[in-house]
């Protein structure tokens, strides 16, 4: 994922709570869920201030692959819908990130400007992990 953080005293406690808590990102198996789960509790024990991103405009691989998001899929693909980003997280490697945003209409980069085209940049990526 990706995130916006401001350098204060609140963000920086924050970051090294996460840190403290390898076992709670290995336990869930993404930071990312720990790290929501300490935005929650520093919210209310410093008042730190969160805003998300809107999942309508800024997507991510937990919409493309749960099968309840299928009609607004479908809006993204027909381009009835453009998200300004769609993150193809929870989904494995590459180069089926590459082949999902191709077939939603969502890469933009011309084959022109990769070396081999799109898949075979993917391929080429495929031992460096998803």
């Amino acid at each position: 994922g990706f995130y916006y953080v401001r350098n204060n005293d609140k963000t920086k406690f924050l970051f090294r709570s996460l840190l403290f808590l390898g076992d709670m990102v290995l336990s869930m198996t993404s930071h990312q869920q720990a790290l929501a789960a300490l935005l929650d509790e520093h919210s209310s024990l410093t008042g730190l201030r969160v805003k998300t991103l809107s999942g309508v405009d800024f997507p991510g691989g937990y919409h493309y692959h749960r099968k309840k998001e299928i009609g607004f899929l479908k809006d993204i693909a027909q381009g009835k819908h453009v998200p300004y980003l769609m993150h193809m997280s929870w989904t494995t490697n590459k180069k089926n990130k590459l082949l999902f945003l191709q077939q939603m209409g969502l890469w933009y980069t011309e084959a022109k400007c990769e070396a081999g085209g799109g898949v075979g940049v993917a391929e080429s990526l495929a031992g460096e992990g998803g």
